[in-house]
């Protein structure tokens, strides 16, 4: 049961970085529009960020779907927060207030954003917790 959990929980990550990633690829101008914006983000790491985090996803999903999703489970920890704190310090300390997702986020509220950055954190640590568990009991 643990076992159907966990990959139900890797899928819904899955899910999440192919539809992220792919709304930032699909529209690379609009991606790059967002992130000059952003008071958060010098000029010069714009086009780094550009590829970088579209690149990141994908090498995330790659790692969700692996034998040693694990690397991935923790990746994916580590970019839901670093990605809620950027929204955060953006949402309350800067005068442009957004997030460059892409698809259906550009149009959540903050509080909407911020509960599903939450919720998939959650669901990171579960599945690192599962994961610990399966392990344990081998």
């Amino acid at each position: 049961m643990k076992n159907k959990i966990l990959q139900i929980l890797r899928l819904f990550l899955i899910v999440l970085f192919g539809y992220t990633a792919f709304h930032k690829l699909i529209d690379l101008h609009l991606f790059r529009q967002t992130l000059m914006k952003s008071t958060l983000i010098e000029e010069y790491q714009i086009d780094f960020l550009l590829y970088f985090v579209p690149t990141i996803e994908i090498f995330t999903i790659l790692l969700l779907i692996s034998k040693k999703y694990i690397h991935g489970l923790y990746i994916s920890l580590l970019l839901m927060t670093t990605f809620t704190i950027y929204l955060i310090v953006l949402n309350n300390f800067s005068f442009y207030k957004g997030c460059s997702c892409g698809g259906i986020f550009n149009d959540m509220t903050y509080f909407e954003h911020i509960i599903i950055n939450i919720t998939f954190i959650i669901i990171s640590l579960v599945s690192i917790i599962l994961h610990s568990d399966n392990k344990s009991k081998h």
